[in-house]
């Protein structure tokens, strides 16, 4: 009896060893459209559909760089131990490789699954190319951040600490933030905790908003000090002190010694510091633009003029030398040509 429960013991064993992990099993699951091209590099797989050779082995180049960036806010925290990038032509297929029971938005540019340690990444959504490298590394940012955190944080902080360590400015969102500077018209931090507003002006605001007060958080010091930067330490705490299982609040008061509502009032005044003199600098650029112009096209009508005139000049030119080359008449010539017949 004793020697059978061994062998039970034994085979159960095997049975919990040889189970892939939640993450292992979504990377083994065939996706619903070829992806032929496979680059692998330690804990790094990229899958690419035909045609995607370039840009794969792009995309595998930059990655372990990104992560390692990602990381240095991430210090002692946890990391995906596996993960995977899937690379298709169209955003509209990014659903069909996404981990099993799960979907994608149709006009996305890429998405992150941290549970599973994959991200899907489109080249073009409709009919506009993406940016491959800077979606790379804003969905590996999700995927690490959600590794770190247990995907304890909110909705602001996930899409700010993203838009840290990718290239993704814009003169929109500029434009969106300029506004709020002047209007005052801000979303409140609790109303973005779990989810953006559907609204297309709403969450583009969300958006704006969020990686501009995350960002904040990133370059503010322990104290309130402007010249105090302070490594970005604070920040990297805050995110540790939440990866403990502290809200927010918590851990902004335990790495930054004040709460979220001071932090978001701190982060107000600094947008209105940087954006209030916008409109008048725009006006000034509009001026210097315009200015611009208007050389660049008198330069161009001088030139269609002196054209015109070296045209003039050519074909009195060309005149003179035909003259020139007509043999003249003789004497007997002209008097033949007087004479009657």
């Amino acid at each position: 009896m004793r020697h059978l429960f061994d062998i039970l013991l034994a085979i159960a064993l095997v049975l919990v060893l040889t189970v892939p992990s939640h993450a292992e099993s979504a990377a083994l699951q065939p996706t619903q459209i070829a992806l032929p091209i496979v680059i692998e590099s330690d804990n790094l797989v990229v899958r690419a559909e035909a045609g995607m050779e370039n840009l794969a082995r792009k995309v595998a180049n930059a990655s372990p760089g990104f992560l390692a960036e990602i990381r240095g806010d991430l210090a002692d925290l946890d990391v995906p131990k596996h993960v995977e990038l899937r690379l298709v032509h169209k955003s509209s297929s990014l659903p069909n490789v996404a981990p099993p029971g799960h979907g994608a938005p149709s006009w996305a540019a890429g998405v992150a699954y941290s549970s599973f340690g994959v991200v899907t990444i489109a080249h073009a959504s409709g009919t506009e190319l993406n940016d491959v490298l800077s979606v790379t590394a804003h969905e590996l940012s999700h995927l690490a951040l959600g590794a770190a955190l247990h995907d304890r944080a909110p909705r602001w902080l996930n899409e700010g600490f993203a838009y840290l360590h990718s290239s993704d400015w814009s003169i929109a969102r500029m434009q969106v933030l300029t506004g709020m500077a002047w209007s005052g018209n801000t979303i409140p931090l609790a109303n973005l905790d779990s989810s953006f507003p559907a609204a297309e002006i709403e969450v583009h605001k969300a958006y704006a908003q969020s990686y501009d007060f995350v960002a904040f958080l990133a370059r503010r010091g322990r104290y309130v000090d402007k010249e105090d930067e302070g490594d970005r330490w604070p920040f990297r705490n805050f995110l540790a002190h939440i990866a403990d299982g502290r809200t927010t609040d918590e851990a902004a008061r335990k790495a930054f010694g004040v709460g979220l509502t001071k932090l978001y009032g701190e982060w107000y005044e600094d947008l209105r510091s940087r954006y209030m003199l916008v409109p008048a600098s725009l006006f000034g650029l509009f001026v210097w633009s315009f200015a611009a112009l208007l050389l660049v096209i008198g330069y161009m009508r001088k030139t269609r003029k002196a054209k015109r005139i070296l045209a003039i000049w050519e074909a009195e030119e060309r005149a003179r030398s035909e003259a020139l080359l007509v043999p003249p008449l003789s004497v007997s010539t002209l008097a033949s040509q007087s004479s009657p017949s």
